[in-house]
């Protein structure tokens, strides 16, 4: 079993200017990485999910995610952006950190319980306050140890 989280899969260094190039550059990431195969399909699946509802849960945090059969494994991104980007937010504010969830189709399960176990942690200031600001090593300990 894959990683999901790799030091490589967090950038705290992550520039876009709105959400449409936020996804783009996240779909990106995630081909080179070789977690989805079509960056194109990728895109639309985050679209896809933001028309059902906003994946900004507030305090400058959102958690887009896909599950897709162009999905080769499970996995997380977490990018931190140099600027707070407009995201339809349930708190009306900009987003500036993404927590990406990508999971193959036929992992479902998986998908839920990942979503589930990181936004239980959104109500911790503590935690918010780590992914503003923290270091690449401090947010991979966390999410790590949420996960597992």
């Amino acid at each position: 079993m894959t990683d999901l989280l790799t030091k490589a899969q967090i950038n705290t260094n992550f520039s876009g200017s709105d959400q449409k190039e936020v996804l783009t550059k996240l779909a990106n990431w995630a081909v080179e990485l070789g977690i989805a195969v079509n960056a194109e399909q990728l895109v639309k699946d985050y679209q896809a999910r933001e028309q059902e509802s906003t994946t900004g849960f507030g305090n400058g945090i959102a958690i887009p995610h896909a599950k897709s059969n162009n999905i080769d494994h499970a996995a997380i991104l977490v990018a931190r952006g140099t600027t707070a980007v407009e995201w339809a937010s349930l708190d009306d504010k900009p987003v500036n950190v993404w927590i990406s969830l990508l999971v193959p189709d036929d992992q479902a399960d998986t998908h839920l319980k990942l979503l589930a176990k990181l936004s239980r942690q959104l109500i911790h200031q503590d935690f918010i306050q780590l992914l503003q600001s923290g270091s690449a090593d401090e947010i991979y300990t966390r999410i790590t140890a949420i996960i597992s």
